[in-house]
């Protein structure tokens, strides 16, 4: 009799758990000719929706909270996030009014850069950022901005051009707008950052005294020559660029855009002013002069053809270039081969682009999700290499390197006037080598030499809530109703098993009942760690599609029952640095209705790039050649001229860019690796802690992300005890 009893009652839980998910699948207009919807039932829906004060309202009325835990818990949530909120707009209305108020000093001061500067952050701080820019005062210091950008280029004052063009570009959000002014100003700028690095220096020191700024950044270009980056470049690399190109390219335009696009790069060669104490046959104006001319002919050539390129053309145009430059400047090959093939790629879209033979070795430890260094992560800040944090188990860990510590050395090398990727280079070499690094420490006078061996560091794809004391990390972000948390920083070939460990490793204490999938400023990766990260949430079907120029699918990927773990509530975070990979996975799973996708929208970045080998594997041209294509039909991928992209949230939840600065600031002290040493004294700053992420209102996504993953669970709940309330009262 008590196990029938008990078979009933669980029969009952598994008709209102039906229920409950039968109901929240129902479209809307079905749901609202309900003449009595379930206020229970309503609740997933009108988390997922945004209207968090309905959701509080209803759980008040229906007189839940008071001795039920995990409703009282929502409650407060609820309540505290109303309130996060009510202070987020009050502050953001009074940072709006200071920055307009601001932007009138500035203009009235005549320093257009700052004035454009407290411009950007009104128009971030805005209810209604069009709105913004009809404002009298905004539309005059628009006008003024573009006269001075306009007259800057004239100059050839490419920094202030770019500059005041950039911020221009910030100020509208709109990449087409002034998409070709910046990328004039920075082709100048690369040139000489390429070539004559001190000349562009003392540009960058002659602009701050004209701006009245006494103290300058120190600038850290990369101690690599010119030689050695273009080491290696050969003719043969150059033409098979173009072969693969003109044939291979999703847009599937042929040679001519890519014959004009190199003949446009020789020109702003050429043009580029300051390259004379590199190159010294440009100090002949008459030879200088005669090149030009003799490549403004070529172009003009280009320009009355009658018929499109084929490769024999091609390769006649290349040969006409370097005969012209052998019988005047006489720049290295190597150099006009190299400004013909990025000029040649450059029309192309934003990821095609050659990986010349002095790339490939950081190429390929990028892709490879391992590499062989000490395992730190540096940045530089005030003119220092900054340990921010030991990686977990590595020789710098192991031999107590703490975040803060200044590198002061490496191998008795003074690194202050190292860029952060000369320091990355030195640091990192072949295993098993030694490399020295000179530590300087707070509360030691003399500086600490540790003798590092440098081993395979396998790269962290997956981060969760916290750390623990004895090493990994704490995944649960609500222990209580055991919802997991799992960021995934990039698409690597171990991402999706390190992803299976963190939600086992969650489960040996009982089921998760949630899950929060952060992909926030996640610029993707490898293809395969997409699908297979998909994989764990769908147990079957396509889950994404490749497509070429013509639409027609070239080939799919699709889920398998064995690799998905059992369903649960998932929301997925997003935003716009979320790219390539992330935006297969949040897109997949949207398709799907497998999780919840909040935040803003994903960057749109839905093409394929295949790598060509160019002579005999020396170098790479990564071309795009198709385009993603989501289960349900969608091409995510950004044109110049698209006006939807990405993958556009279930939820959007804006944050300003200062509320997310503030919130990476902060999250990244509290990644840091510390050790028993670390812990706080009273002449110290209290360490961080996860929690006030939440409770500081640091990050209104990932709170918004709580709120619709609990509202679901205490929903169910609810459900749950109706039926067995139901059933005790029943007849």
């Amino acid at each position: 009799m008590k196990a029938n009893r008990m078979t009933s009652r669980w029969l009952w839980k598994l008709i209102a758990v039906v229920l409950l998910l039968a109901f929240t699948a129902w479209p809307a207009s079905l749901r609202s000719e309900s003449n009595t919807p379930d206020p229970l039932a309503m609740l997933p829906q009108l988390a997922k929706g945004g209207q968090f004060d309905r959701v509080l309202d209803l759980l008040k009325a229906q007189g839940h909270g008071q001795l039920d835990t995990p409703v009282a818990s929502l409650i407060s949530d609820l309540q505290l996030y109303q309130k996060h909120e009510s202070d987020r707009h009050a502050a953001m209305a009074i940072a709006y009014r200071s920055a307009l108020d601001e932007m009138a000093e500035h203009l009235d001061a005549d320093d257009l850069e700052k004035a454009m500067v407290s411009a950007i952050d009104a128009r971030g701080l805005s209810s209604d950022p069009q709105a913004t820019l009809e404002e009298s005062t905004v539309k005059t210091l628009i006008a003024q901005t573009q006269d001075a950008a306009q007259e800057a280029e004239q100059n050839n004052e490419w920094l202030e051009a770019l500059s005041l063009y950039r911020s221009l570009d910030l100020l509208f959000n709109d990449p087409a707008r002034y998409r070709d002014q910046i990328k004039r100003a920075t082709q100048h700028l690369r040139v000489l950052r390429l070539y004559a690095p001190e000349q562009l220096k003392k540009l960058y020191t002659e602009r701050a005294k004209r701006l009245g700024k006494e103290k300058t950044t120190p600038l850290h270009f990369d101690d690599e020559s010119w030689e050695q980056k273009l080491s290696g470049i050969r003719l043969s690399m150059l033409r098979q660029t173009l072969a693969q190109a003109a044939r291979r390219h999703v847009g599937d335009q042929g040679y001519d855009p890519l014959v004009r696009g190199a003949i446009e790069n020789i020109i702003t060669l050429i043009d580029t002013r300051g390259l004379e104490q590199t190159f010294a046959s440009l100090e002949n104006a008459k030879l200088r002069d005669k090149f030009r001319s003799r490549i403004i002919e070529l172009r003009k050539s280009l320009d009355q053809r009658s018929r499109t390129l084929n490769f024999l053309d091609t390769a006649s145009i290349i040969d006409r270039v370097m005969a012209i430059n052998d019988r005047t400047i006489d720049l290295p090959d190597e150099v006009i081969i190299y400004e013909l093939a990025e000029g040649a790629t450059d029309p192309l879209d934003d990821f095609s682009t050659v990986i010349w033979p002095n790339e490939t070795e950081s190429f390929n430890r990028n892709t490879q999700g391992k590499f062989s260094g000490v395992g730190i992560q540096i940045s530089l800040r005030d003119d220092r290499l900054i340990v921010v944090s030991p990686l977990e188990d590595t020789p710098a860990q192991r031999a107590g390197i703490k975040a803060g510590d200044i590198i002061a050395t490496v191998d008795n090398r003074d690194t202050s006037t190292w860029s952060l990727d000369r320091a990355v280079r030195k640091i990192t070499g072949p295993k098993g080598t030694p490399v020295v690094l000179g530590i300087e420490r707070a509360g030691n006078p003399d500086l600490i030499d540790f003798t590092l061996i440098r081993a395979e560091i396998v790269i962290e794809s997956i981060r969760g809530w916290q750390r623990k004391q004895q090493g990994g990390w704490d995944y649960l972000i609500d222990p209580d109703q055991r919802i997991g948390y799992v960021r995934l920083s990039q698409f690597i070939p171990q991402s999706a098993n390190d992803l299976d460990k963190a939600i086992n490793e969650m489960e040996v204490d009982g089921p998760i009942n949630g899950l929060i999938l952060d992909l926030r400023f996640n610029p993707g990766g490898l293809l395969s760690a997409s699908v297979e990260v998909s994989d764990r949430f769908i147990s079957s079907g396509p889950i994404v599609s490749t497509v070429g120029p013509d639409g027609k699918q070239t080939s799919q990927f699709r889920a398998r029952a064995d690799h998905t773990h059992t369903p649960i509530p998932t929301i997925v975070l997003i935003n716009e640095g979320s790219a390539s990979a992330s935006e297969i996975v949040s897109g997949a799973l949207q398709d799907y209705q497998r999780a919840v996708i909040l935040g803003t929208r994903s960057f749109g970045k839905g093409s394929v790039q295949d790598l060509f080998p160019l002579s005999g594997d020396k170098a790479y041209l990564k071309l795009t050649t198709q385009y993603y294509m989501l289960p349900g039909g969608r091409i995510i991928h950004r044109k110049p001229d698209s006006k939807t992209w990405g993958i556009e949230p279930d939820l959007i939840v804006d944050m300003t860019a200062k509320q997310m600065a503030d919130a990476l600031e902060f999250r990244q002290k509290v990644d840091v690796l510390r050790n028993d040493s670390d812990e706080a004294t009273d002449d110290k700053e209290p360490l961080p802690k996860a929690y006030q992420i939440i409770t500081d209102a640091m990050d209104p996504q990932l709170e918004a992300a709580l709120i619709v993953i609990k509202t679901q669970i205490v929903a169910q709940q609810l459900v749950l005890a109706q039926g067995d309330d139901w059933k005790s009262n029943g007849p």
